[in-house]
């Protein structure tokens, strides 16, 4: 069932026990946050945990604005760096139903920890610490002890090597108060945020014995304390090693308001507390919010009484943390406590079967994903070699969209909040609450109108942005632009640009992937007399540049706990990966004769024209065809039309302008001047196909060469099956060869989103000979599952590799009601 319209747009008001001018303004702040500073939150899900230097990682982009999908942003930057903040790569993407995918190429000579960094334009104008962030551990290559932080990753069990602690305090409420007593939670980590167990005792000023306490879960706790009026306090405690250490209290102040909270299973106990004697207020506000809405507000008179205790109803509520806030009459903050509602309600189940199961050499199998509702769904799915990435998920989508990404600070394995409905869990959430805080926003600033600055606005895909100059505004008035946008790999577009009288223009909701050229002229210019005189400043809304930020320090649990026996294996095969692809290589090369030391002219222009994996290698099956070599080439109305039953094995089917092209019953990846021609299909399945449009459009004067590669061809980019059906890669003329398409008409480069990628999947089932051996770690990656009504199942079809016996299946996602899924499924 759909999520009714008033509770999706507006939490409730639940309690409203006083209302008046005043405490509207609580309200009326709300309401502008929500609406006009709505704060974005990301989740990226990666195919594996664990990679070796010179690998990808492929991820998926969650995208939510308080606990639904978002519909702000439409363009996510993701960049992977290095400790030291420098960007090794950024890339560049669009937004589909809330999610984004793309890969990040690890460098060969990494070494230590990459960190992803991912946001959108409008998380920008918010705090950065609220950008998501995440470490990874890399395994450097040929090193058989991996050493990681003061952790030695050998065949051994890991051992950390003793460092500072550090020992927080925590009273309930955010003070202690003399003669009041108060619950203070405790957390004890060493510098990197791993847990410390520790014991000890509450001593005060005379040495005396007050209470004592012990960590119960991941170094947290908590004790009761009731100051004494003057009175100092002191821990005394001992870490696992029996090292005694000792830690001030936080100082008691001689008045003020204590806040607790508790949970019963279908609402928020609270209870204010003051000290004894004359009342430092005679009455405070107590102001509920989640994810900047208004739950519960109350004039609290507490002149009288000591302490008062409410409850708020929390059964309707959506999973999440509630801010409760106490101000003083004068609306100034002075005590704040958050609390964790688990509703099980934010989850839907997916189910996942296996329907073919096979783990022999190379072996099809075909999993079926089932959703349990016709609301439509937006999926990913990750299947690995369970005995190369056996490492626990740290963070998951729940706990990640639910916790982490709302609190400041760092929460060890946040998971494992999630992992059970027990009492137990539960009490143990609340000592992250109590040892956090909420603050994407300071109740203090928004009070009084210090709203945060918009320096960016939401972005609509891509956007173009002009100025003209060198008019006076009456010049300008009705003047339009027409521009054609040239596409590297979907032909042209036509636009038109009505132009402000400020000579201000825009365009947007464009997708486009690498660059374009907008070729731009004023409307009814024939002689383009206007737009000569003209001054054209041409930009997109996209960012240009990078963040500069060095990365905050993250503590690399996942290797902690990751099984080291996985570690040295992982590292082993990858690097007999290489070694069996360099072998490969060399008894190719035997096999080739050297006839003649003179060049031809192929030879040459293949050096001349071709990078990287395009480049001549004898261990690859590849032809050039140049223009000058035959004249029917030029008298062809394009490049497919002539490459028709020139190939063996290649097919092009030619209809109504579009063009199919396989060979061995693949689609054979097309590439000009080495970038992949590509698109999205949003028939389902969605996926990224091969797109001749641009080839077709190429006039044959202009290119320069066409080369030709046998299957399979594992270049960079390659689509279709990854390379199952070979490549044709078009070069263009250089310099002054080329004519422009659009003689005559200025035009500016415009930058698009980042060039797709997608995950390499062999079919096997299709012979060929190929002896590379196949040590995948990560078997099947599809970002993009969808399911709607009319198709609340899909299967998906991958091969096994040459040595997995027991594979991982993880899926996460999310619905449009913004519910939540995870499974994670061990199949041997």
């Amino acid at each position: 069932m759909k999520t009714s319209y008033f509770k999706r747009c507006l939490l409730p008001a639940l309690v409203l026990l006083c209302i008046n001018a005043h405490a509207q303004h609580f309200t009326e702040t709300l309401k502008t946050l929500n609406a006009e500073y709505r704060q974005e939150k990301l989740y990226l899900q990666f195919d594996r945990s664990l990679y070796n230097a010179g690998e990808t990682i492929w991820f998926k982009a969650y995208l939510f604005a308080g606990n639904f999908p978002s519909l702000v942003s439409k363009t996510i930057y993701t960049e992977l760096t290095d400790a030291e903040g420098k960007v090794l790569q950024r890339v560049v993407s669009p937004v589909i139903m809330s999610g984004a995918a793309g890969a990040l190429n690890i460098p060969a000579d990494i070494t230590g920890t990459v960190f992803v960094r991912s946001y959108t334009k409008w998380m920008l104008n918010f705090d950065s610490s609220f950008l998501y962030n995440k470490a990874i551990a890399i395994i450097p290559a040929q090193k058989p002890v991996v050493q990681i932080r003061g952790a030695s990753l050998s065949k051994s069990n890991p051992v950390i090597t003793t460092s500072s602690i550090v020992l927080q305090f925590f009273p309930e409420g955010g003070d202690l108060v003399e003669g009041v007593e108060s619950q203070v939670a405790f957390k004890a980590t060493d510098r990197y945020g791993i847990p410390v167990v520790i014991a000890g005792e509450v001593m005060n000023s005379k040495g005396k014995l007050v209470t004592t306490f012990e960590s119960i879960h991941d170094g947290m706790g908590v004790f009761s304390l009731q100051p004494e009026t003057g009175e100092s306090y002191k821990a005394v405690w001992k870490d696992q090693q029996g090292q005694t250490h000792e830690s001030i209290l936080p100082s008691a102040k001689q008045n003020g308001i204590v806040l607790e909270a508790g949970q019963t299973p279908d609402q928020i106990v609270f209870t204010v507390k003051r000290q004894s004697g004359t009342a430092i207020y005679p009455y405070v506000y107590v102001v509920a919010q989640m994810q900047q809405q208004l739950l519960y507000k109350a004039k609290v008179n507490i002149s009288e009484k000591t302490s008062f205790t409410a409850v708020i109803p929390s059964n309707n509520l959506p999973a999440g943390i509630v801010q409760l806030t106490v101000f003083t009459p004068k609306e100034q903050p002075t005590a704040e406590r958050i609390v964790f509602i688990n509703q099980p309600e934010h989850s839907f189940t997916t189910t996942v079967k296996m329907q073919v199961k096979d783990f022999g050499k190379r072996k099809m199998n075909v999993i079926q994903i089932e959703v349990p509702d016709t609301i439509s769904c937006n999926l990913s799915v990750a299947v690995t070699d369970a005995a190369l990435d056996s490492a626990q998920q740290d963070n998951t989508i729940y706990s990640h969209l639910l916790l982490t990404s709302d609190i400041k600070g760092y929460v060890y394995h946040p998971a494992y909040y999630f992992s059970s409905n027990a009492d137990s869990v539960a009490a143990h959430l609340d000592l992250v609450m109590m040892t956090n805080g909420w603050r994407r926003f300071k109740w203090e600033e928004v009070l009084a109108g210090h709203l945060p600055v918009l320096k960016y606005l939401p972005e609509n895909y891509i956007s173009i942005e002009g100025q003209v100059q060198g008019f006076g505004k009456t010049s300008l008035v009705q003047k339009e632009i027409n521009g054609v946008l040239e596409l590297k790999n979907r032909g042209k577009e036509f636009l038109s640009f009505p132009v402000q009288p400020d000579g201000k223009f825009n365009f947007q909701g464009m997708v486009f992937y690498d660059t374009a050229k907008l070729y731009y002229q004023f409307n009814k210019d024939k002689n383009k007399t206007l737009t000569a005189k003209a001054d054209f400043e041409i930009s997109t809304s996209t960012l240009k540049e990078p963040l500069h930020l060095k990365p905050r320090v993250f503590p690399l649990a996942d290797f902690f706990q990751q099984d080291t026996t996985a570690l040295i294996k992982l590292n082993e095969i990858y690097q007999q990966y290489l070694a069996a692809l360099e072998m490969h290589k060399v008894k190719m090369l035997k096999a080739v004769v050297v006839t003649s030391k003179v060049k031809t002219k192929q030879q040459k222009m293949d050096e001349e024209y071709t990078t990287g994996f395009f480049s001549d290698d004898p261990s690859r099956h590849s032809r050039i065809i140049l223009p000058d070599d035959d004249p029917s080439f030029l008298a062809s109305p394009d490049l497919l039309s002539y490459l028709q039953n020139r190939i063996a094995g290649l097919q092009i089917f030619m209809l109504a302008g579009e063009a199919s092209i396989t060979w061995r019953g693949f689609q054979t990846s097309l590439f000009v001047n080495e970038i992949p021609q590509t698109s999205l299909s949003f028939d389902p399945p969605v996926k990224i196909i091969e797109d001749a449009s641009y080839i077709l459009s190429l006039p044959m004067s202009e290119i320069a060469m066409v080369k030709i590669f046998d299957p399979p061809f594992f270049g960079s980019g390659s689509s279709g099956t990854g390379g199952q059906g070979g490549a044709i890669s078009v070069y263009l003329k250089k310099g002054n060869e080329r004519n422009q398409m659009q003689q005559g008409l200025y035009f500016a480069v415009i930058p698009g989103y980042s060039p797709l990628k997608e995950f390499y999947s062999p079919n096997y089932a299709v012979p060929e000979n190929n002896d590379i051996p196949d040590y995948r770690s990560t078997l099947y990656w599809n970002p993009f599952v969808f399911t709607s009504k009319n198709k609340r199942q899909v299967s998906l079809t991958f091969y096994n590799n040459d040595i997995t016996k027991k594979i991982r299946i993880i899926i996460e996602g999310c619905n449009d009601d913004g519910k939540l899924t995870r499974v994670e499924k061990l199949v041997e």
